[in-house]
């Protein structure tokens, strides 16, 4: 279990499935809750049987990636069990643990509705320039669905579209650099135009 030492500098952690390597706000702008769910985290890595994957995150004035691994159902399309690894700053830390624990036994339907409030509220709150995390986690969902829709279902990039509309433009896909839902529709288009290799 990775230890945070509480001090009024920000701690740094290096676990195989936590590792800050972004300059922080202050420790004192954490709550104890958010603290507690990093030092505590128990979901951390790639559950037995994970079928689904997700990479979300950027690199422009420091990296910050989180991605997500779950076992879903196929039949019942719940998630059954889903863990984390996340680098960057202790927000991205903290939302990636946060949304992983959220999602187990929830629908797809329930876990797209998962609102930036639910996270916070989970999270006790979050330093004001942080706050950009929570659309990452709301986006890794987006792209672990996506990602079971095409690996485990076959879907076509018109299926895909209608399950789970893009939203091109929108805040969370601008400030997202780098996307593995999205990279998997260029692929499909790709693939359909014949221009890839399968």
């Amino acid at each position: 279990m990775p230890r945070v030492h509480l001090t009024e500098d920000t701690p740094f952690l290096r676990t195989p499935d936590m590792y800050q390597i972004e300059s922080d706000a202050p420790i004192t702008e954490y709550s104890e809750t958010t603290l507690a769910l990093i030092a505590t985290a128990d979901n951390g890595g790639i559950p037995d049987g994970a079928n689904a994957f997700a990479s979300i995150g950027r690199e422009k004035r420091g990296t910050v990636q989180m991605q997500l691994f779950a076992r879903i159902n196929p039949e019942t399309e719940l998630f059954e069990e889903v863990g984390f690894r996340s680098h960057g700053c202790l927000a991205a830390i903290g939302c990636a643990t946060v949304i992983a624990h959220m999602l187990r036994g929830k629908s797809f339907d329930e876990a797209l509705a998962i609102t930036d409030e639910d996270l916070l509220e989970k999270l006790d709150g979050l330093p004001v320039g942080r706050k950009y995390t929570l659309g990452y986690a709301r986006e890794a969902v987006r792209a672990l669905i996506g990602d079971f829709y095409i690996r485990q279902k076959g879907y076509s990039l018109a299926q895909l579209d209608e399950a789970l509309p893009c939203e091109s433009m929108s805040m969370n896909c601008l400030l997202t650099e780098n996307c593995s839902l999205r990279d998997s529709r260029v692929d499909l288009y790709l693939k359909e135009a014949g221009e890839l290799d399968e």
